[in-house]
């Protein structure tokens, strides 16, 4: 799992943090976006160059290039992109991948209303990967859900086809088990 450069959004309770420092136990470098980047400051002390906390004001699609270029610029091209899903991961494969079906297709639709096609900058890389992280819910004894993550992939590839939406590789997995660097293989 090593030599690979992530770029982490989302998260509750940590999750994000949780993440990050595993990734970068295993070798990595990662850029960690959010709202409050202040939670990071222990993982900078201990990672230094090998992490980038990235505070976002804005989310239209040139502020957000804009945090791309300033990664890229600093850690290089971005290979993993992971979206700690919280509560948007939560259900049946049918209701997740609607729900992440319908957030795709409205943030392709904001970015045709604020200037038509992606520049080449706004794209995503050739050969990245997003990596959907679910958590496990309360209650639940923490075992994978591997059969229901290819499902929501599935799901996901399906749609994109239909609509001939661009997207990456998409990838579902459990934060645990990418915590305990499980999906190494997988992700590679």
């Amino acid at each position: 799992m090593t030599n690979q450069t992530w770029c982490i959004a989302g998260g509750e309770d940590g999750a994000d943090r949780r993440l990050a420092d595993a990734l970068l136990r295993g070798g990595n470098t990662v850029a960690i976006v959010g709202r409050d980047v202040a939670p990071f400051a222990l993982l900078v002390d201990d990672y230094a160059d090998a992490i980038m906390p990235v505070e976002i004001t804005a989310t239209t699609s040139e502020a957000l290039a804009e945090v791309r270029r300033s990664i890229e610029l600093n850690l290089g091209e971005v290979t993993h992109f992971g979206v700690l899903l919280g509560g948007l991961g939560e259900g049946t494969a049918e209701e997740v991948a609607e729900r992440l079906v319908g957030k795709l297709a409205r943030a392709s639709r904001h970015r045709d209303a604020e200037g038509g096609d992606a520049q080449a900058d706004e794209r995503w890389p050739a050969d990245a990967q997003l990596i959907l992280v679910r958590g496990t819910s309360a209650g639940e004894d923490g075992g994978p859900r591997a059969a229901e993550n290819s499902d929501i992939e599935a799901r996901i590839r399906f749609a994109a086809e239909q609509t001939k939406q661009p997207m990456p590789s998409v990838r579902v997995r459990e934060l645990e088990e990418l915590i305990r660097g499980e999906s190494a293989v997988a992700l590679g």
